[in-house]
């Protein structure tokens, strides 16, 4: 973990059609140069991306959505999962930009 305050991300993702979005949303947190605390997927009832997320980053937190199918209810699970002092969330079919996670960090500081 990098200096400073621990940041979580989270990403929630429900389309098995979208994996491929989903796969450069991951990379581009997994490759900050300063990552975060954890980096945690929430599965919104969907069993066969949720399997292929843990055979393919066998690294990450990976859990199913815990409540009521839908956006809300997979970033609630993701707070629950996530021990960061900072919670940050990514969409599924967003990239971070290189330096997101230490430009976040800094403004907590």
């Amino acid at each position: 973990m990098a200096a400073g305050k621990p940041v979580s991300v989270v990403v929630c993702a429900h389309s098995y059609e979208r994996r491929n979005v989903l796969r450069a949303a991951l990379d581009s947190v997994r490759q900050q140069e300063q990552g975060p605390h954890e980096l945690i997927v929430v599965i919104d009832h969907n069993p066969a991306l949720k399997d292929l997320v843990v055979r393919e980053f066998p690294e990450l937190k990976v859990v199913p959505n815990e409540r009521a199918k839908g956006l809300s209810g997979a970033r609630n699970t993701g707070l629950r999962h996530a021990t960061g002092d900072i919670i940050a969330f990514l969409d599924d079919d967003a990239v971070a930009m290189p330096g997101w996670i230490s430009r976040l960090r800094t403004h907590y500081e």
